[in-house]
């Protein structure tokens, strides 16, 4: 049994608190500034505050957004934080918007509102870049007008069959073909060349990595340059979506050769560690014993019933942490420790949205020791800091739950999230109780897992919904799949400010509850009318939300 689980004892020495890892970082700063000339009354009603935003490489679906009011005259400033050296940036002002390429320093960026809809390129940059910024803005409008621009089902057909290698090369050839254009019209700055061509190089690698995750290739070890070039000091969109990719791709890899391989889990000594310091409610007997399989590294056939059953006392704590673990070992067989570092912040970052907060806490804590590198550390502390900003305010929210005990109507645990819930009624009947409550309005009920990304992602895109509506005439009801922790989602609600009502059922409450909806699967949305009977059993689904919102108008 010497072998029953691969060995990750270095990976497990050490678990922290989270505290000094954010508050040793140092990080840059931009301070972006400019002015809209000529603002008129009516366009600074419209649009009276500029967005500046920038990427996460560990997230690249969410920019990270800093609001700048817009002053009397039409000036505005922001700062923002730089964890590259270089960081590319957006910025908007209602339908206008450019890319930049940030450093530490200062920024301007000036507008004229008399020319903002009709000049091809209507930013004029000073400071820090700004030649490069005005030539790429100068490009970009090419770009915009170039008649072959790259087409994702016709680069599909072109690396068909295809080897990695080749199909790299299609690839950066289609991309790179708009700016190779432009440099025959206007002699190109160096960084600029090296903004662009970096962007062309990301785009072919994230669709690479697409293509062999979908083909279940392996991607040659000798592309590892040209698709995640070491030491680049710029952090782009492009980056970002590709090494996201690469995680993806690594993981599927890691998959893979897990099920291609008998030995495939953690070694005695490092699954003892887990559980003498995660384990629940541990008797002296039981440390002592885990202790001595630590020293060991041994086990028996017969000791597999114990280790089980301390897993069973904390599944999701542990299965995450093993789960976490066994990725990185595996990852190890196949990459280089760069990748590696990376497959791990970013296993970390993504599974921190759908977690409470004590359990965010406790697997930062745990994994962050582990992320080597400064910059993707910084990434990690960004995007954990943001998961726990308000905890304040949700704790209060989970305690104003629990002092209610164990039912609750149309209980406000934030502002404008309304809970209920009963463990001792049936589902049907609660499911009846919020209907009944809501009579006289438009219905939109969305039922989903509060721990799948698409479930999160649905319920963050019904707030638009409910925001293109008066409460007097629409409301909201969030059904969540119950979890082994009861307080995930609201937990999440809070956090999010999902406002509206939040049926909370039991697993016994579940089935009947939503027998009425005919869900087709964990994810679908119902609309009721305003006297409480179902008009449409799975409608269209908050991310179509001019379908949704035709349907919903029909019946208001």
């Amino acid at each position: 049994m010497k072998n029953l689980y691969r060995t990750l004892f270095s990976l497990l020495l050490t678990a922290l608190v989270f505290t000094p890892f954010i508050s040793h970082a140092q990080i840059d700063s931009v301070v972006v500034t400019g002015r809209i000339r000529h603002l008129s009354a009516r366009l600074y009603r419209e649009s009276p505050t500029v967005l500046v935003s920038r990427n996460n490489i560990l997230q690249a679906s969410r920019e990270l957004v800093r609001p700048a009011p817009l002053n009397v005259d039409g000036t505005f400033r922001v700062s923002l934080p730089l964890i590259y050296p270089l960081e590319e940036m957006y910025f908007n002002y209602g339908r206008i918007s450019t890319a930049f390429l940030a450093a530490p320093g200062t920024l301007s960026i000036d507008l004229d509102a008399d020319s903002l809809f009709t000049a091809a390129v209507p930013f004029r940059f000073g400071g820090v870049n700004a030649q490069v910024n005005g030539q790429f803005a100068r490009y970009k409008a090419f770009e915009a007008t170039y008649p072959n621009k790259p087409d994702g089902q016709k680069l599909t057909g072109l690396i068909s069959n295809q080897t990695s290698s080749k199909a790299y090369d299609v690839l950066l050839s289609a991309y790179r073909a708009p700016f190779d254009k432009f440099t025959t019209k206007e002699k190109v700055f160096p960084l600029l060349a090296r903004w662009v061509m970096a962007n062309n190089r990301y785009n072919s690698a994230a669709f690479l990595y697409d293509k062999a995750v979908y083909e279940n290739e392996k991607i040659p070890v000798t592309l590892t340059d040209s698709l995640r070039p070491a030491n680049d000091n710029i952090l782009t969109a492009a980056r970002a979506s590709a090494m996201n990719r690469f995680a993806v791709y690594a993981t599927t890899q890691a998959s893979t050769q897990a099920s291609n391989t008998r030995s495939n889990g953690l070694t005695v000594r490092a699954l003892s560690i887990l559980l003498e310091r995660y384990g629940k409610n541990l008797t002296a007997d039981e440390h002592i014993r885990l202790s001595d399989y630590a020293l060991s590294n041994t086990a028996r056939a017969s000791d597999l019933k114990f280790f089980d059953g301390l897993v069973k006392r904390s599944p999701d704590t542990l299965q995450r942490l093993v789960n976490y673990e066994m990725l990185i070992q595996r990852s190890i067989r196949q990459f280089d420790s760069v990748a590696v570092n990376y497959v791990a912040a970013y296993w970390l970052a993504t599974s921190l949205p759908g977690l409470t907060l004590n359990f965010a806490q406790l697997l930062y804590s745990y994994g962050r020791p582990q992320v080597k590198g400064p910059a993707l550390a910084q990434s990690l502390d960004e995007l954990y800091r943001l998961e726990v900003k308000d905890s304040t305010r949700i704790r209060a929210a989970i305690q104003t739950l629990k002092k209610a005990g164990n039912s609750a109507s149309a209980l406000e645990i934030s502002s404008g999230v309304f809970v209920t819930k009963s463990t001792l009624g049936s589902g049907s009947a609660l499911f009846d109780q919020v209907i009944k409550a809501n009579r006289g309005k438009v219905i939109y009920l969305l039922f989903f897992s509060p721990s799948d990304d698409a479930g999160r992602q649905a319920a963050l895109d019904a707030q638009r919904l409910r925001n293109a509506y008066s409460s007097r005439d629409f409301s909201l009801i969030y059904l969540p799949l119950p979890g082994t922790d009861q307080s995930l989602w609201p937990e999440i609600a809070t956090r999010y400010n999902l406002t509206g009502d939040h049926l909370l059922v039991t697993d016994s409450q579940l089935i009947d509850a939503v027998d009425q909806l005919r869900s087709n699967s964990e994810l679908s949305a119902t609309v009721i009318n305003r006297t409480g009977k179902i008009v449409k059993r799975n409608a269209p689904l908050p991310s179509a939300f001019e379908e949704a919102k035709k349907l919903l108008d029909k019946n208001l």
